[in-house]
């Protein structure tokens, strides 16, 4: 069914049906780490299987209430979005750290180094060089394997139909509330394990406030470039460079609380990406689905 002939009612059913299947599908996971001893700890081994829930739930709503498995993105869209996902990426990621690396003194690159000596690379892929490669290629490209799960189901379903209802704000709101709502009880299971120090609520209020802001920047991405995959892409190189960008940084009281995307200065990344995208909610084409009066919502509300 077009976007532009989705009725509200029909809409409201798709996303009932895509959250009630999205529970259905993480509980599983969810009894996993809370009923199963070792399962927090071994948590990496199930990560990939639980990214793939929404994306399951969106495919299979699309294929029982459409019968089809068309507009969802897949298609290109504007090359644009691409490099501006990824620059995007690359500056919210490198500027916490560099903050923090020189606030602190907690810049260590032989942690870095030693990282890529374990991971048995091939000695012509330790130079300089080949680690950058990897870092801002192999790991962003091979990262959408996993973020695809998610991006499928949040910016490819969810968003479009939230934004023909509510508009920009709120479907930025909403989905990022949902969006680290399904992430909470795996927090609350294997985040103490690795920061023991911090309180869980505090982490996962930094969480909360990074993936709001995130929502709004992958909501923006979605509706102007029409498809799913400069998400994908952007969330991969973020989880990429976050992750080697924290082996390079020393741990400490101070820096545990500062750090990863449970950590303040991520919350103040989160901050002002949902400043700097609804300032732009303007730019949001007007939502075209027929509600009860025929009016239609404005792009930003």
């Amino acid at each position: 069914m077009a976007q532009d002939a989705l009725s509200a009612t029909r809409a409201k059913g798709d996303i009932a049906t895509f959250l009630t299947l999205l529970v259905l599908f993480s509980s599983g996971f969810y009894a996993l780490v809370f009923l199963v001893p070792d399962a927090p700890k071994q948590w990496g081994g199930y990560a990939l299987q639980f990214m793939w829930c929404p994306a399951l739930a969106a495919l299979i709503t699309k294929l029982v209430r459409d019968r089809s498995l068309r507009g969802l993105g897949w298609g290109w869209g504007r090359t644009r979005y691409f490099l501006i996902a990824y620059g995007l990426a690359i500056a919210l990621c490198v500027a916490p750290y560099v903050v923090v690396w020189f606030a602190f003194d907690a810049f260590d690159g032989t942690q870095l180094i030693e990282a890529f000596a374990k991971a048995g690379l091939p000695s012509a892929l330790r130079s300089h060089a080949g680690m950058l490669a990897i870092v801002l290629v192999v790991l962003p490209l091979t990262g959408l394997i996993s973020t695809a799960g998610e991006e499928i189901g949040w910016r490819g379903f969810l968003v479009p139909r939230m934004h023909a209802l509510t508009g920009f704000t709120r479907t930025s709101l909403l989905v990022g509330l949902i969006w680290a709502a399904w992430h909470y009880p795996i927090n609350v299971a294997v985040s103490p394990l690795y920061r023991p120090s911090v309180p869980l609520w505090y982490s996962n209020a930094c969480f909360t406030l990074l993936v709001i802001g995130a929502s709004f920047m992958h909501t923006w991405l979605r509706m102007r470039s029409q498809s799913l995959w400069p998400s994908a892409l952007g969330h991969a190189a973020g989880n990429a460079f976050q992750g080697v960008l924290q082996v390079a940084t020393l741990e400490t009281p101070v820096t545990s609380y500062l750090t990863t995307e449970y950590g303040a200065s991520f919350a103040v990344v989160g901050c002002l990406l949902t400043f700097i995208f609804w300032r732009r909610r303007h730019e949001m084409e007007p939502a075209r689905v027929a509600s009860g009066t025929g009016a239609a919502q404005r792009p930003g509300q």
